[in-house]
């Protein structure tokens, strides 16, 4: 897999290989996010060459500290559009760290060949969320599988 690496103020994103997600699903013990590492590792097997479109992307500080995730539920479709999805480590919440990060992989993927739109869901009450979407620009577009559906586009 490339190596991608996306700097933002405080915090430094990358893409995670197979190997360290398989790592991830194996030590995972929640069952929704053990099946959130196993979509994401097929989604992966599935776009050879192009597997950062699939991967968990860490959300490290500057120290190296693992803080969250982040990443793309696949590659951008005959549209250009792309769906974004992300979470921070509860003890590291409230620092603005999801607003840098989405800002962070935004800005990376906006700047990649055939992406026009980035959308993503929030559960429905989670109006922190909801405000780190806001905050970056997106704008409430009805409601998907997950909940309500924000977008943003070029």
């Amino acid at each position: 897999m490339k190596r991608i690496v996306v700097a933002t103020k405080r915090l430094c994103i990358m893409p995670q290989s197979m190997e360290e997600l398989t790592i991830l699903y194996e030590k995972e013990l929640d069952l929704d996010m053990k099946k959130a590492y196993r979509d994401m590792m097929e989604t992966m097997r599935l776009l050879p060459g192009k597997e950062e479109w699939g991967s968990n992307w860490k959300i490290n500080l500057a120290s190296g500290l693992t803080i969250g995730g982040i990443g793309f539920k696949g590659a951008p479709d005959a549209e250009g559009t792309i769906e974004i999805g992300y979470g921070i480590d509860e003890e590291y919440r409230g620092n603005g760290y999801a607003t840098e990060a989405v800002n962070g992989l935004m800005k990376w993927a906006l700047e990649q060949k055939g992406v026009r739109c980035i959308t993503a869901q929030t559960e429905p009450g989670n109006d922190i969320s909801q405000k780190v979407l806001l905050n970056n620009g997106f704008v409430r577009d009805g409601y998907g599988e997950e909940g309500p559906l924000y977008k943003i586009t070029l």
